[in-house]
């Protein structure tokens, strides 16, 4: 049975404090939230880019083919997942060239624990300006590219959170707090947002363009977006079940 206060609106959250009491968590097999297609969601115009930034709680069962996020399908934008060599990249595509830049940890993902992993991008059409966080520190990674990329183009391809499409795979494993930011976040940004280990509300906080808290203020198939775009987001494949008190 739901918590009582999984009902319970974001004003009325705020007013009793901000906290975190859910998680989704996603089986594998064809479990994903959908966020659907927004300009929100997009920070490529065919041109240029522009800086954005992606940040959540994960805990995984498994290293192998795990999908975080992706706005990718037959038309690609970016998707963020560890592949089969069980290492986590964040990829950005040039849809009209199949070019693509990305950098990947040089380690092997984490499992059976909660981590706060944070993908920022300045915006400036390199490989250099993409950097993956983990609990706040930015662990040894290598950037790379393929064939010309000149920017992102604004597809519309659903943004998925635990499936990639174009991949067709699942994750599994637990997230939460999945907040995405139209500026490239700062070291220091990432450290506050951190906060040695404990989510904190980021309703407010300078760039947010989307904020799925993954359970709390939710009433299910629904994710509310907690931002001030009310991107809400639809869980798929999945039971009321799978909002959980298990959580960072």
């Amino acid at each position: 049975m739901l918590n009582l206060r999984q009902g319970l609106g974001l004003n009325t959250i705020k007013a009793l404090g901000f906290s975190n009491l859910y998680s989704l968590n996603f089986d594998g097999v064809d479990d994903y939230l959908n966020l659907g297609d927004s300009n929100d969601f997009s920070f490529g115009d065919g041109s240029t880019d522009s800086a954005f930034s992606i940040s959540m709680w994960v805990k995984l069962n498994a290293a192998l083919r795990q999908p975080f996020c992706a706005k990718a399908a037959t038309n690609k934008e970016y998707h963020i997942l560890s592949g089969s060599t069980n290492k986590l990249r964040f990829r950005l595509y040039d849809q009209s060239t199949g070019g693509y830049i990305a950098s990947q940890l040089n380690a092997v993902v984490s499992t059976g624990s909660w981590v706060y992993y944070t993908f920022t991008y300045d915006g400036g059409g390199n490989q250099s300006g993409l950097t993956i966080y983990a609990n706040g520190s930015s662990p040894a990674q290598t950037t790379s590219s393929s064939g010309s990329y000149t920017a992102m183009e604004n597809t519309t391809s659903d943004l998925r959170i635990a499936s990639s499409q174009m991949n067709s795979f699942y994750m599994d494993g637990d997230i939460d707090e999945v907040a995405l930011f139209d500026i490239e976040l700062s070291s220091s940004q990432i450290t506050d947002i951190y906060n040695s280990g404990t989510p904190t509300d980021l309703s407010s906080h300078t760039g947010l363009v989307g904020y799925w808290r993954m359970g709390d203020g939710a009433t299910y198939p629904t994710i509310p977006d907690d931002s001030s775009n009310s991107n809400n987001g639809t869980m798929t494949n999945m039971v009321s079940g799978d909002i959980t008190t298990d959580v960072p």
